[in-house]
């Protein structure tokens, strides 16, 4: 089981831009092996263990434009933060997992939804401290509640000066993910809420991410053969199945 999910989580974060998260969260839920908190609380730490990662590979904050850093890392903190803090209440006033699927198949149905559409990069230049804040909070509001979609959203609307490679995240939607999902489970942790799970589950999770997202940003941008094409179009076939799949289990019950 450990190895199955390693490998999941390195394809998601190799193959599954601009929403790897979403796919392994969605793919974990669909499975009926993991409840949705399950399947959140893992996607979470595989997203920010990716992000993190990837950010390393990039030099760190420094990769990131120095306007941009403090505004999108305090906002996805505090965004991914409030997001978590209304999940837990949520599951406190409804502890069934059944509810709690309901809730959120809507939204991650639509961010499954826009994962599919071709990414067309934003044409507008840098934007304001406070609009780049305001947009990080709003984003980070996904990942702590959701336990992903912030990169997706980040990736589609905010303007990314630094990476425009196509396959990989931009570096204001890496900063944006690690600040969201980390004020998230450190949240997660200090309410006693955090689900208890294997140590070599979570280790598997949070290495197949890793790796996988290194393999994503030394992977040559000229490397487009039929075959990785055929593997990224795989991966949104299954992102698709895996929603609806989802979507069912929460009409059904």
């Amino acid at each position: 089981m450990e190895l199955a999910m390693g490998f999941a989580a390195f394809l998601c974060f190799w193959l599954g831009f601009p929403a790897p998260a979403l796919v392994l969260r969605c793919g974990l839920n669909a499975s009926l092996r993991f409840s949705p908190r399950a399947a959140l609380a893992l996607g979470a730490v595989a997203s920010v263990c990716g992000a993190v990662c990837a950010l390393l590979r990039r030099g760190g904050l420094r990769a990131a434009p120095h306007a941009a850093r403090l505004p999108a890392l305090a906002c996805a903190f505090a965004g991914g933060t409030l997001g978590r803090a209304l999940l837990l209440m949520l599951v406190a006033r409804f502890p069934g997992s059944l509810t709690l699927a309901r809730i959120q198949f809507v939204p991650l149905l639509s961010l499954t939804l826009l994962a599919l559409i071709p990414l067309q990069p934003p044409r507008r230049g840098p934007l304001a401290p406070r609009t780049l804040g305001a947009l990080c909070l709003l984003f980070a509001l996904a990942d702590g509640f959701l336990g992903a979609g912030g990169m997706l959203l980040a990736t589609r609307f905010l303007p990314s000066p630094i990476v425009r490679a196509r396959h990989r995240p931009a570096t204001p939607a890496l900063l944006l993910t690690a600040g969201a999902q980390t004020g998230a489970l450190a949240l997660t942790l200090c309410a006693g809420a955090a689900q208890v799970f294997p140590a070599r589950m979570l280790l598997a999770v949070a290495l197949g991410a890793s790796l996988g997202a290194l393999a994503g940003e030394c992977l040559p941008q000229s490397k487009r053969g039929t075959l990785l094409w055929g593997m990224r179009a795989a991966v949104k076939v299954y992102l698709a199945v895996a929603v609806l799949a989802l979507a069912e289990q929460a009409l059904r019950g």
